[in-house]
């Protein structure tokens, strides 16, 4: 079974009947505090139940429901440009592992007729910001992804649309738009954007993106038992396991050009 948020009414039966067992067990003093609260926004739940049902006041209530979870698969997206978007049907998605990453940007350089000096120029530059970014941080590589395309903007605030703008991602855009915005604008203004649709075992995620993603569904039933109030569940994370091309569901091509990728 596959959970995808933006369907209810995929979330397994027994995850919610585990969360409103715990409801329904919390002393009564504690319900009346919840329920005086005043909900208007999706902040507003958290901030209610925090204190009782966050992760950090709940911990061994999140490993229970981390092991039933784990039985299932999430829908996922990743916002990424391209100029073949038949490789990631055919080989998947890849962690930011530099020998993969840097290989792929010389070949995407080298097919936009970029000369060998600006190749270089723009994978050291790349390179210096990849190791600040994680080796210097003791972080592994991974991939990034997000819950559902209600957390793409269309207002004056960037949303995960931001890693449509150019091939290479967040890694690239931040090591040459400023400094060497000629040859940013090689990844910028080629290739084509996509939102890659997929599913991921919950197993899969890093450990500690998988508490607040349940936190998510932990809010989103509180919302319900204690005040009727619709909560959106949203979440994002990353893995450092490759996205196989047999679980790419659906490629969405990304057509909206923001005010902010030109600027």
């Amino acid at each position: 079974m596959i959970i995808d948020v933006s369907d209810i009414s995929t979330i397994p039966m027994e995850i919610e009947q585990k969360i409103l067992e715990r409801f329904q067990s919390m002393p009564c003093s504690i319900v009346s505090k919840i329920k005086e609260c005043e909900i208007e926004y999706d902040k507003d739940v958290n901030c209610a139940i925090e204190d009782y049902m966050g992760p950090s006041s709940a911990y061994y209530f999140y490993r229970e429901l981390c092991v039933l979870f784990e039985k299932y698969e999430m829908i996922c997206y990743h916002s990424t440009k391209t100029l073949d978007e038949k490789i990631i049907l055919t080989s998947g998605l890849q962690t930011n592992e530099w020998n993969a990453y840097s290989a792929h940007a010389i070949k995407t350089l080298h097919t936009l007729k970029v000369s060998e000096e600006e190749i270089t120029q723009a994978v050291e530059t790349i390179k210096k910001k990849y190791y600040w970014k994680y080796p210097s941080h003791g972080r592994e590589p991974q991939l990034c992804f997000y819950s559902d395309i209600g957390l793409l903007s269309e207002d004056m605030h960037a949303g995960y649309e931001q890693f449509c703008e150019n091939i290479g991602g967040e890694l690239a855009r931040d090591a040459l738009k400023n400094e060497y915005p000629q040859l940013y604008e090689y990844l910028r203004a080629n290739g084509r954007a996509f939102l890659v649709k997929f599913k991921i075992p919950f197993s899969n995620i890093k450990d500690y993106n998988q508490v607040s993603i349940i936190y998510q569904f932990v809010s989103y039933f509180a919302g319900k038992y204690f005040w009727n109030y619709d909560y959106e569940i949203h979440f994002d994370g990353n893995t450092d396991k490759e996205i196989l091309a047999t679980d790419i569901l659906e490629l969405i091509q990304y057509t909206v050009n923001r005010y902010y990728f030109y600027e």
